[in-house]
């Protein structure tokens, strides 16, 4: 039985106890951040303009087309002909503007227990950073060359058995080196690798495996202490959640059915489970869905839970209304990883204008609302395809 003077869990006299009240809720005036994980994709955007001939909205870089090799031998006295040099090849590097934008309230200025000015200013520099590298990370996979886990020849076959080793690694270098592309630190590579694809790696077992030279040299032991790759196979590894991963791959065992315990409507895709039940501990968003009115081939888009409900929300609309009580069955689909491996001039950027922060103008009557934001106007594209690889695989520890 909770303490009739001190329990502030009491709703009797809003959530306070004791006389007149006495006895508060305290709250820590100190707001934390939420876990961020450090933007560096766009690092690896090393080619850019030099000599910009005017502004513009798509800017294009060109690149020399070397002569044929000449290997025959020259008569003494007969003039060679002339060759005509090659049109260079070019690449197009489109701009667009990019931003996002809050706005702050005079009253949540007066009202709020902590200073929300300098915080939104850090979420506003945060966002920034963070879109940024996500639109460089979709330029970043979008080249032509690509290995898939195990013996897989394309990503809707990934299992999550499929997972990254020394040999796939091997196999990208020994490609860009082949390809005549050059480093980024002296010979070796930048390979972005995914913590959960590091995982793999890192326990992988055999004398052509990470860990065994690592465990031989009493100076390489310490990377395995630290859990680091370091350098290995003529790439050195950037270790980041950023790495993009998404639910791509092969279906795998359909969750145990369930039954649903909230209509979902055609207008609404939406579908409303016991929040006791399998699927609503297990299923994510990625993953296929099923029943009678569901579209086919149907994935759920977000999952909240409130009470003993789960809803689930499906990204197609559904065919028909879905009653109370109608089977449910979610599939869930591997989740696929993405390790790139990159050369000197993988990726070029353009910027018309680079991002920054942006506090707007106070234009109400009463000049209560103050817009804080960010924007910015560039653009990303591959620029030697030659110098990227990207290889696809599965995690023997992701979520289902």
């Amino acid at each position: 039985m909770p303490n009739a003077y001190t329990d502030t869990s009491s709703t009797s006299l809003g959530g306070t106890v004791g006389g007149a009240g006495l006895v508060q809720k305290a709250y820590d005036r100190l707001l934390e951040f939420a876990l961020r994980s450090e933007p560096l994709i766009r690092s690896v955007a090393d080619k850019r303009p030099a000599k910009q001939a005017i502004p513009g909205s798509t800017v294009v870089l060109q690149k020399y087309v070397d002569l044929d090799t000449k290997t025959s031998t020259l008569t003494e006295t007969v003039d060679p002909d002339a060759v005509a040099l090659s049109t260079p090849t070019s690449v197009t590097v489109t701009l667009n503007e990019y931003g996002n934008a809050v706005l702050v309230t005079r009253a949540l200025e007066l009202f709020s227990l902590a200073d929300v000015d300098p915080a939104i200013a850090n979420i506003i520099a945060y966002n920034l950073a963070d879109s940024i590298d996500v639109v460089a990370m979709n330029t970043l996979r979008s080249g032509s060359n690509v290995i898939y886990g195990g013996t897989r020849t394309s990503v809707a076959t990934l299992t999550a058995s499929d997972t990254l080793d020394s040999a796939d690694i091997r196999k990208a270098v020994a490609k860009l080196r082949s390809n005549k592309a050059k480093g980024r630190r002296g010979n070796a590579y930048w390979t972005g690798i995914h913590p959960q694809v590091s995982h793999d790696l890192r326990a992988e077992t055999g004398d052509l495996g990470w860990r065994y030279p690592q465990s031989q040299s009493a100076e390489n032991a310490s990377k395995v202490w630290a859990g680091e790759i370091g350098e290995y196979e003529g790439s050195f590894f950037v270790e980041s959640p950023r790495l993009y991963n998404a639910k791509t791959g092969a279906d795998q065992t359909a969750l145990a059915t369930t039954t649903a315990t909230v209509a979902g409507t055609s207008a609404g895709f939406t579908i409303g489970v016991a929040s006791s039940s399998v699927i609503a501990s297990r299923a994510e968003v990625g993953d296929k869905i099923a029943a009678t009115g569901i579209a086919s081939g149907a994935k759920i888009a977000a999952i909240a839970t409130s009470g003993s409900t789960t809803t689930i929300t499906v990204d197609t609309a559904n065919t028909a209304a879905v009653t109370v009580g109608a089977t449910v069955t979610v599939t869930p689909v591997t989740r696929v990883f993405d390790t790139i491996v990159a050369g000197s001039q993988a990726m070029a950027e353009a910027v018309a204008e680079e991002p920054h922060v942006v506090i707007g103008n106070v234009t109400d009557k009463l000049m209560r609302f103050r817009p804080m934001g960010w924007y910015g106007v560039l653009g990303f594209a591959v620029y030697r395809d030659e110098a990227l690889y990207r290889i696809s695989t599965g995690s023997s520890i992701a979520a289902n």
